[in-house]
């Protein structure tokens, strides 16, 4: 049915958007997902499959013959091809390398030369250059005639003659400026740039900060060497923020997407964390082991050991979020560490204060006696105080150790939490109540 109606099909995909045709197709067999791609003409197959999720280029690219992989792979974005390259076993990335043109595979092998996560491995090498002592009038002629290989030419560089970045300006300054006006005079010379072992979180950060849509790269010696765009830089903070979550939650960085990881594969990456937690969570055991003295002393104790542990936990995750999100966001950085403790000193113990207040009435009147509503209520206060500034430092640590700061928060947060509330409440019940 599907080859059948194959002219019809075709019209229909003419007329739609290639992010469309992409979701498509990733809904598709491999086998019809290939028929169809095949049905496009050149340049839209070139934008359907820039839109394309990397598991769905793998897949279509096993199904397409060699001369259209060729010309996929010889057309497509740099940026998106290095990123592509990038989850390819080194054999197939081997192969690939060798459909390119010589021209193109050097590029290729440059950019997949960076540090991984760099802006070198971000960038492309198709902008707009222009040297300095053009008049507009040649500037613009330039841009006329490279324009329909860069990825922009929204935002024009203007170098030297050994290719190191003077400044730049947008291609609307250009065109209202006097046809004889020299590009030195009308460019700005302070503009942003990044270098191209800077961190894409950095990346991110700078496109932030200053609403950018073109970011320059230049090599250690100030060359310029390629551009990274707003597009880019949107995966990159998708990617950091699913990297984060993943971390947050226990399951480590994210290898594959949902549907692609298989059941063993989702059951070894949670098992390994779900192990450690157990193991530190033995330590909880090994309190409760430590003081059933006191327990069976004061059996009323045991009833409010979910309450105190939890309130913990949810009071640490909540500093843990907040000082891991000012980090991720550069709002926090290591000279603001002891303003943060203090701060979430004083929010503990105004938090500590007033439910701990709460915790001392609920207990009172739940087993009416005053001395358990002091033990819980001077026990969530100290817990409190604690979670508020483990939950601050840890993040904090991490940064410094050079770790993800989202490590340290959810399960292994709230783990330690537990140990430290159980600690605290036995520690509080023996002196109040002269407990053995």
């Amino acid at each position: 049915m599907l080859q059948r109606d194959y002219l019809g099909i075709k019209r229909i995909l003419e007329k739609s958007h290639p992010s469309d045709i992409a979701k498509v197709l990733a809904d598709l067999l491999p086998d019809a997902a290939g028929f169809v791609f095949r049905l496009l003409p050149k340049d839209l197959a070139i934008d359907v499959f820039d839109f394309m999720d990397v598991d769905g280029k793998q897949m279509l690219l096993h199904s397409l013959s060699s001369d259209m992989v060729a010309t996929i792979l010889n057309e497509m974005s740099q940026d998106d091809r290095t990123e592509l390259f990038e989850e390819l076993p080194a054999k197939v990335v081997k192969k690939y390398l060798s459909l390119l043109s010589e021209k193109e595979r050097q590029v290729a092998n440059m950019l997949l030369g960076y540090p991984e996560d760099s802006a070198g491995r971000l960038m492309t090498t198709a902008f707009v250059d222009l040297k300095e002592h053009q008049t507009v009038d040649e500037a613009l002629a330039h841009v006329r005639a490279t324009a329909p290989d860069k990825e922009t030419i929204y935002h024009l560089y203007v170098i030297s003659k050994d290719r190191k970045l003077l400044g730049g300006l947008s291609l609307r300054e250009l065109i209202l400026a006097p046809g004889s006006k020299l590009i030195r005079d009308i460019m700005n010379p302070e503009i942003k740039k990044v270098s191209t072992d800077t961190d894409q979180e950095d990346v991110a950060r700078i496109f932030e900060d200053y609403d950018l849509i073109v970011l320059p790269v230049v090599d250690s010696e100030g060359r310029l060497v390629g551009i990274i765009t707003h597009d880019d830089v949107l995966d990159i903070v998708r990617e950091e923020d699913t990297e984060d979550i993943h971390l947050m939650g226990g399951l480590g960085a994210p290898e594959e997407t949902y549907f692609s990881l298989s059941i063993a594969e989702d059951v070894k990456r949670r098992g390994g964390w779900l192990a450690l937690l157990i193991l530190l969570e033995s330590f909880s055991g090994n309190i409760l082991k430590t003081y059933s003295a006191s327990l069976e002393a004061a059996i009323a104790l045991s009833f409010f050991i979910p309450m105190l542990i939890d309130t913990g936990g949810n009071a640490g995750t909540q500093s843990s979020t907040l000082i891991t999100r000012g980090l991720a966001t550069g709002e926090i950085d290591k000279n603001h560490s002891r303003t943060i403790l203090l701060r979430e000193m004083i929010t503990g113990v105004i938090l500590g204060v007033i439910l701990g207040a709460f915790a001392y009435v609920r207990a009172y009147f739940m087993q009416g006696d005053p001395m358990i509503g002091f033990v819980v209520g001077i026990s969530l206060f100290v817990v409190l105080l604690v979670s508020n500034l483990v939950g601050a430092l840890l993040p904090l640590l991490a940064m410094k150790l050079k770790c993800d700061p989202a490590v340290m928060a959810g399960p292994f947060l709230t783990t330690i939490v537990d140990v430290v509330g159980l600690m605290v409440y036995f520690e509080v019940a023996r002196v109040i109540m002269g407990l053995g």
